[in-house]
């Protein structure tokens, strides 16, 4: 609608709700917030079914815009109109092709993870990433000040919604927490829930109150109310992410006895280290693996046990190969995690033969059933050599269709296996 034009791209425009042809089902308002009542009441008169309210300039800005709020929320109950908003983007639901948040770029396919944000920056940075990584989204609802709609109303309706199999939030605070912990409980008990609370400390508190206008809470309480709910907890948005790829490719409670490998004793050193500080264990090896990896690995200069010291970032492709089918079998372990520097290892294998380990990789992920997950980078960093970053992103493509975890990092990978084992 715009009150000056009469086409816009070769679309018939009207002036306001009353003079549309049809009732809609759905207002995308995107207005300032002090001209958006006069529109609210146009929706209350014709019968419109939802609203979303992008405007800032409400509950966030203090006692003025508290009182448009609660105006635009009476609107809603004698209207029987629901509220997403204000003070965010609204929706994206590849199901029936509604993209109603900065998301040009946003896949069309449907998946099975439902994204809830009190951030409209998060909600698009987080969906564009997981896109990146194979992940798709049953839905994604940037719900701001939660005016309406709010946090355990979503929680509800993602639980019960057999599209979706995952559900992960950004949460600045609450404003019932026990129908909160009601909502987040119920929905912990039928599918994963990971979310990502801020407002921990007095600073992010304030920047919560004056976000969102949201009550963060203390820090304790939180913590207890989360645990109690059975929920998987992260730190930022990397962390939330990759607590996703965890889940999508190893599922609820793999098991926390880790096999680590890779080509050097100082990157297995150091990853029992993050593996062991995160609560991960590193058991020692069957003695029938043991004995097939040292037959395997004898003319490369390995060093068996746990951690896998293959000697060099990659080894010949057949030793490779066979000690990796014995490793993805070990009986003393419930995870194979292998560290792959890409730049590292290009000089010994090259492009052919680290897609060929990759491969391998997801074919015993494949085979076995195991969870396998790789740690994957690159330590080149000059700015026109993108020769290892295109074959990184390759190489991550092929695992990840092949079911494999793939991580940025050792602490990552840690941190995502410890966060999904309840």
């Amino acid at each position: 609608m715009n009150p000056r034009e009469k086409e816009i791209m070769g679309h018939e425009v009207y002036p306001d709700i009353r003079s549309l042809p049809e009732t809609p089902d759905l207002v995308y308002l995107t207005i300032p917030a002090h001209r958006s009542m006069n529109v609210l009441r146009e929706c209350a008169e014709v019968g419109v079914r939802a609203v979303v309210i992008i405007a800032a300039g409400f509950r966030d800005i203090g006692e003025p815009g508290k009182e448009l709020e609660d105006e635009a929320l009476e609107l809603a109950r004698t209207g029987g109109f629901r509220i997403i908003g204000p003070n965010c983007f609204g929706i994206y639901n590849p199901r029936n092709g509604l993209t109603l948040t900065p998301g040009y770029d946003f896949s069309k396919t449907p998946g099975d993870i439902a994204f809830i944000s009190q951030s409209g920056s998060y909600s698009v940075h987080l969906t564009r990433e997981a896109q990146s990584l194979g992940m798709g989204f049953s839905a994604v609802v940037s719900y701001g000040n939660a005016s309406d709609i709010n946090e355990s109303d979503l929680l509800r309706y993602f639980a019960r919604d057999p599209e979706t199999a995952y559900i992960a939030g950004y949460l600045e605070g609450v404003s019932d927490g026990r129908d909160f912990v009601d909502a987040l409980s119920e929905a912990a008990a039928s599918k994963p829930v990971v979310l990502w609370k801020v407002g921990k400390v007095e600073s992010s508190r304030r920047a919560v109150a004056s976000h969102t206008g949201s009550l963060a809470g203390s820090s304790e309480i939180w913590q207890a109310a989360l645990k109690q709910s059975g929920v998987i907890q992260a730190s930022g948005i990397d962390e939330l992410l990759y607590t996703l790829v965890a889940l999508k490719k190893m599922g609820l409670n793999p098991g926390k006895r880790v096999l680590m490998s890779g080509g050097g004793g100082g990157l297995g050193t150091y990853g029992a280290d993050i593996a062991e500080e995160n609560g991960l264990e590193l058991p020692a090896l069957d003695p029938s693996s043991t004995a097939a990896m040292t037959e395997a690995l004898g003319r490369v200069g390995a060093v068996v046990g746990n951690p896998l010291d293959l000697g060099t970032p990659m080894i010949p492709i057949p030793e490779f190969e066979a000690a990796m089918r014995e490793a993805s079998t070990n009986p003393t372990t419930d995870i194979l995690i292998f560290d792959l520097a890409v730049n590292f290892a290009y000089p010994l294998a090259g492009p052919d033969g680290l897609e060929r380990a990759a491969d391998i990789l997801a074919e015993y992920r494949r085979d076995t059933g195991n969870p396998v997950a790789v740690v994957l980078y690159s330590r080149s960093y000059d700015v026109g050599n993108v020769t290892f970053e295109e074959l990184l992103r390759r190489i991550r493509q092929g695992l990840l269709n092949g079911g494999v975890a793939v991580f940025p990092s050792m602490t990552r990978a840690a941190r995502a296996i410890a966060a999904i084992n309840l």
